[in-house]
């Protein structure tokens, strides 16, 4: 198989896509993002492994699958970003960079989000007659000791090809971490989803990550593996004994403004069970204790972001059946006959909490909608 001149064209603009496998044949195309934060190389090895197996590979493959470098200069130097994190700005004007307009600052993260943009361009343009389906795959690490998981925003198109795989599945993260590259390729209309394969420097990531690769082209139909190799991968990635393989949502967000203020207490791992008013971290040297009880979920072992640690639950199988009925369906029009509700535009509600005090998020959830906080007494609600 031989890298087709699109993706030659691509190379060149600052070796973009590491590398692309295009059969011609009318299929799925499936983009991979790997190193958009640059001290996490488990993605970039897993993905340039699996390109020389594939390469030889004799088994039929349709469609298409590229692989794309995220922030080049931040995994140059093996740090998380250079000016600003590239995986936080999607959602901004990006006309006047991270700092001054007028170009007197422009990060560097904001070329790098504008070279991967022109890179997806070409790639949608170039498929859009023949393309089944796109399918879009985030991988990252985490700075804590994890199992595999997922990451999606809440739509039941998400909820599809992410169900596939047998890990943790977290919903609706873009509603406490804004700006992703996930959020955005949405926005575009298309399916995307996170893949977090443990932590950072460990070989164990790596093998996680590329098993992933190897079940998202089969999930996807780009190829089909047999039913051995499907098991062997499955197993690869299957969370650890005690934390189930099932749906999660966030229940509490602790977002850091100065990193370095900082410090977890020592010891957490991803999904580990806590209890409300359990010593978590020290800010200011001041103890924070977790505001309620539930699993923790990537707290901060680096001295770089934003997110300290969030708390995350099970959510029951029963209300996301009942959700995709719902989202499938035209009851979501009474929502604006519900006290405090005011139609914001034909796909938004904003929401008087002086008003609304009861299960607000929770109801706009099952219909679809992602909720934000304009301020304490005021949501925004967006149809997903």
């Amino acid at each position: 198989m031989q890298k087709t001149e699109l993706a030659n064209q691509l190379v060149k603009n600052n070796q973009r896509v590491r590398w692309s496998i295009e059969t011609g044949k009318k299929g799925p195309i499936v983009v991979l993002f790997v190193g958009i934060h640059g001290n996490e190389p488990a993605g970039t090895k897993a993905v340039d492994q699996i390109a020389d197996k594939l390469k030889s590979d004799k088994r039929e493959m349709i469609g298409a699958v590229y692989a794309i470098s995220g922030n080049i200069q931040a995994l140059n130097l093996g740090v998380r970003f250079i000016d600003t994190d590239l995986n936080r700005l999607w959602e901004l004007d990006q006309t006047g960079g991270n700092g001054k307009k007028n170009g007197a600052f422009r990060s560097v993260e904001l070329d790098e989000s504008l070279a991967i943009k022109e890179a997806l361009e070409v790639i949608l343009q170039n498929h859009k007659k023949n393309a089944t389906d796109f399918i879009f795959a985030d991988l990252h690490t985490t700075s804590s000791q994890s199992c595999a998981f997922i990451l999606l925003n809440d739509t039941l198109s998400n909820r599809e090809i992410a169900r596939k795989f047998p890990v943790p599945q977290i919903l609706g993260i873009e509603e406490n971490i804004h700006g992703t590259l996930l959020s955005f390729i949405n926005n575009l209309g298309y399916k995307a989803i996170g893949f977090e394969a443990g932590a950072h420097e460990d070989d164990l990531s790596v093998e996680r990550s590329e098993a992933f690769l190897w079940l998202l082209l089969h999930n996807s139909g780009v190829l089909r593996l047999n039913e051995s190799e499907k098991v062997e991968y499955e197993d690869t990635i299957q969370a650890h004994n005690g934390v189930p393989d099932t749906y999660y949502e966030v229940l509490y967000h602790k977002r850091v403004d100065e990193p370095a203020e900082f410090q977890m207490v020592t010891g957490f791992k991803n999904f580990d069970e806590i209890d409300a008013g359990t010593p978590l971290a020290y800010e200011h040297g001041k103890l924070i204790r977790a505001p309620e009880g539930g699993r923790i979920f990537m707290p901060l072992y680096q001295k770089a972001g934003h997110d300290g640690f969030l708390i995350v639950r099970e959510v029951s199988p029963v209300w996301l059946e009942i959700s995709a009925i719902l989202r499938n369906s035209s009851v979501h029009n009474i929502l604006k006959y519900l006290p405090g509700v005011t139609v914001n535009d034909d796909r938004s509600f904003i929401v008087d909490l002086r008003i609304a005090r009861f299960l607000v998020k929770d109801i706009f959830h099952l219909f679809g909608y992602r909720v934000s906080n304009i301020d304490e007494d005021t949501l925004i609600c967006f149809k997903r």
